[in-house]
């Protein structure tokens, strides 16, 4: 048996399968139990991954090296996601491919969190500090670079919104159907999230 477990092959083949068909529950900073992954689905840092109950992911990669990625219950990710929660730094002097992460100055690496009952359309990328509002549509192929406001339609290279899904009336129906009161936005919050994409 120990002649199995030395042979650097056998051990190159199960590092390849863990790194690239499963994570252990205790490597992510929070995994619900109903949380699906559609292999394959590589991780960088699984330890500031955080996801929620009812999630399905399709094929894809999270890279969450110094800041944390946060999905919320109810969401939907078709194939080809890629999630950067940090960028690459440019040091003077020094070329972009040997600055490591130890190295780079701070302000590289923030939060993407995407809130409840989010769809994310195949081929989507999201990268740092952007987070996607409550109920909204990624339309396929998008690079997500600025925050999204809730119950919105999204789409392009940068993304940008399109228009709200809903009217504030049907929003309003759908969050009484899903939240508790004391969770649901009100109409004066939603009045506002229109108001300010005008």
């Amino acid at each position: 048996m120990s002649a199995v477990k030395n042979n650097r092959f056998v051990r190159g083949l199960w590092y390849a399968l863990r790194r690239y068909f499963g994570y252990s529950r205790r490597s992510f900073g929070f995994l619900d139990k109903d949380v699906r992954f559609t292999l394959p689905f590589t991780i960088d840092n699984p330890h500031n991954v955080y996801i929620y109950g009812s999630v399905c992911l399709g094929p894809g990669h999270i890279s969450a090296l110094n800041a944390r990625f946060i999905m919320k219950k109810g969401c939907a990710v078709a194939g080809g996601l890629n999630i950067y929660t940090g960028n690459h730094a440019r040091v003077m002097g020094r070329f972009v491919g040997e600055i490591t992460e130890q190295e780079k100055p701070s302000g590289y690496d923030h939060d993407v969190i995407i809130e409840e009952d989010v769809w994310i359309a195949s081929n989507v990328t999201i990268l740092q500090g952007v987070t996607i509002g409550r109920g909204t549509t990624v339309a396929a192929g998008a690079v997500v670079t600025r925050s999204m406001p809730p119950y919105c339609i999204c789409g392009g290279v940068p993304a940008k919104f399109i228009k709200f899904y809903w009217t504030i009336d049907e929003i309003l129906q759908h969050e009484a159907n899903l939240y508790p009161e004391q969770e649901r936005y009100s109409r004066d919050q939603l009045e506002a999230f229109f108001k300010e994409q005008g």
